[in-house]
């Protein structure tokens, strides 16, 4: 099921395709979704922008790279010498 009945072409280089393929859910996503998904007008107001950050999924987090800058929160990179 189409949520449009309109379509239109565009071109985008190789880089935007496997950024724009990369952000697919699964094979049936399609790109139309995915630009929705991750292409928000801005908001011009707090009421329109709190109502995006209402209806947006939670980001998708990697865990152990979470636990790891939890970790080491705090600490200096690379140190001093």
């Amino acid at each position: 099921m189409h949520d449009s009945c309109m379509s239109k072409t565009i071109t985008v280089d190789d880089d935007a395709y496997k950024l724009l393929s990369s952000l697919k859910r699964d094979a049936r996503d399609s790109f139309t979704k995915v630009i929705m998904r991750h292409v928000h007008r801005p908001a011009e107001t707090c009421g329109e922008l709190l109502d995006v950050t209402e209806n947006d999924p939670p980001p998708k987090v990697d865990l152990k790279i979470l636990k790891k800058l939890a970790s080491e929160r705090g600490r200096r990179s690379g140190g001093r010498k």
